[in-house]
């Protein structure tokens, strides 16, 4: 029997990150090209919006996943994996929480893996887990043919007691305590995500989750 460990798990937008990283991909893309800048304006007034209110709701999540899969619809897999490379480099360092790094970097020290568990693309995920140098990077899942984007899901988004699913999923492979381990975010939506660890830090809270954070003796951090 392998011995238990324990992990960190961080959710991305508002809390590893200022804001939303998909508008920022998005953004990129206009910068190079790829789409128009009026394809993206709704997408800018919940950027902003998320950024000022603090709170992401489920209908907000949906309908921007649905305007990403719409426009990379078609395109090339390792074209707009390569892009995405680009555009992450390009926002990342402006846009990263210094307070958050600096937590990632001591549960490394600590000998503790760290994992990116977002309802962004996987492929944000998994760049700016490379760029982070932590373990591992998940988020939500464009279908596939041909290696070409659909414009679908190949899966349910990764979020609310998703996340939680993939956590338990992590644990069981790598034979972690979840007990012992951590999770970030600063969303009301990743009550499942905070709970199924035993040691939940919020991040940039509104009120709502600022007060279940007070309740439940819970640390919380801001960004720097």
């Amino acid at each position: 029997m392998r011995e238990e460990r324990s992990a960190a798990f961080f959710d991305l937008d508002n809390t590893l990150i200022d804001g939303s990283s998909i508008y920022y991909f998005l953004k990129g893309m206009v910068n190079q090209g790829e789409i128009t800048r009026r394809a993206i304006a709704k997408l800018a007034y919940h950027h902003f919006r998320f950024k000022r209110s603090k709170t992401e709701t489920e209908s907000a999540i949906e309908t921007t996943t649905k305007k990403l899969l719409e426009l990379t619809a078609g395109k090339a897999c390792q074209n707009l994996q390569n892009l995405c490379s680009k555009i992450v480099e390009d926002f990342l360092p402006k846009a990263l929480n210094t307070n958050i790094v600096s937590e990632i970097e001591k549960h490394k020290k600590a000998g503790r893996d760290t994992w990116i568990i977002t309802a962004s693309p996987k492929e944000i995920a998994e760049v700016i887990s490379m760029k982070l140098n932590t373990t591992g990077g998940f988020g939500t899942e464009g279908e596939i043919i041909d290696e070409k984007y659909s414009g679908k899901l190949e899966k349910k988004p990764l979020h609310g007691f998703s996340k939680a699913e993939k956590i338990e999923e992590l644990s069981k492979l790598y034979s972690y305590n979840l007990d012992e381990s951590y999770a970030y975010s600063d969303s009301i939506n990743d009550l499942p995500l905070l709970t199924i660890v035993g040691n939940p830090n919020i991040v940039n809270p509104n009120k709502e989750l600022q007060t279940v954070a007070i309740k439940n003796n819970w640390r919380i951090l801001e960004s720097a």
